[in-house]
């Protein structure tokens, strides 16, 4: 399954490019839920493309509310190093008397979030993006390209999907729901509630992949060798950008209204397969945008040819860890 993406955040870019209109209320309730202690994970990127030159003044609050939330991250951080500077400090103090192992872990323990701290601040300094700023990973916020009466529009969602009716324990109890496999659409509850009825698309990139490594090697698993992981990539070849579908639904849970995703997968490509890897997310063909969108009197079946005619993808892969 599909752990991590790299997606385009740039939600104006998304507008213009696909003719849809931005949704600029549910994005200020985002970055507002935030500042007010919604704990939404909202990557650099869709946070920039807010940030660079607002013009409309649900826009320019969306900018502020950014800058508010930095301000207050910033200033936590600044506190957190105080604190371990403090516990530091009382550490190397007491190994200067006397080696305990209770000294050691607190001087290892404030010495790694001090390193952390500093590294979380830089990045709040540093205005200049990096290609990981437009990743997600599951549990945080990607923009999604929706239909609404006909008009396409493009609205924040969490990459977990979470049912509606359930509370927000079905986000630990089942943890693997941000990718949906196409052969279960119609058959698990959290699937085939809004299959049908509530579609999305996301627009990426590339994606990545936790792979065995003895599966990438094509071996099994000599005598007492434990199982490790690689990271890779996987990017389209010919292809700047791939049309994922996906589903989507809203949750009410803890006083907070939740809109969250999942993508959908397939059976992998031969070379994915050939990589040590069971699945690929779809790619729709752009000329399929609108029928696997509007979803108003169509039977299930009408979606077949959106994936059995799926845009002719091959992927080059890297490892990356």
């Amino acid at each position: 399954m599909c752990y991590s993406a790299l997606v385009l955040q740039n939600v104006k870019k998304l507008g213009y490019q696909y003719k849809a209109r931005v949704q600029t209320d549910l994005f200020e309730d985002l970055f507002r839920g935030r500042l007010s202690g919604s704990g939404a994970k909202i990557p650099r990127a869709m946070e920039q493309s807010f940030l660079d030159s607002p013009t409309s003044a649900p826009e320019m609050r969306i900018a502020q509310a950014i800058r508010e939330f930095r301000r207050k991250e910033l200033t936590q951080l600044q506190e957190e190093i105080g604190k371990q500077t403090t516990r530091l400090g009382a550490a190397e103090k007491n190994l200067l008397t006397k080696v305990t192992k209770k000294a050691r872990e607190d001087q290892r323990i404030s010495l790694s979030k001090i390193k952390n701290a500093d590294a979380k601040i830089q990045r709040l300094e540093n205005e200049e993006l990096s290609e990981s700023d437009s990743r997600i990973f599951p549990g945080l916020y990607a923009p999604l390209l929706l239909d609404s009466d006909g008009e396409r529009v493009i609205r924040p969602f969490r990459y977990h999907l979470r049912p509606s009716g359930q509370p927000a324990s079905f986000d630990r109890k089942f943890d693997g729901t941000y990718n949906a496999r196409r052969d279960s659409l119609a058959e698990k509850f959290w699937w085939k509630s809004v299959y049908g009825k509530n579609h999305g698309v996301m627009v990426i990139r590339a994606f990545y992949e936790n792979v065995a490594l003895h599966d990438f090697e094509h071996r099994a698993l000599a005598p007492g060798e434990s199982a490790s992981n690689l990271i890779l990539r996987f990017d389209p070849q010919g292809l700047d950008e791939m049309l994922v579908p996906c589903i989507f639904d809203r949750n009410h849970a803890d006083n907070l209204t939740l809109d969250s995703f999942a993508l959908i997968t397939d059976e992998p490509n031969p070379e994915v397969a050939a990589a040590g890897h069971q699945r690929t997310p779809i790619v729709l063909r752009e000329e399929y945008l609108d029928l696997w969108l509007q979803t108003k009197g169509k039977p299930l079946s009408g979606y077949e040819k959106v994936f059995d005619d799926k845009q002719p993808t091959y992927f080059a892969h890297e490892q990356v860890a």
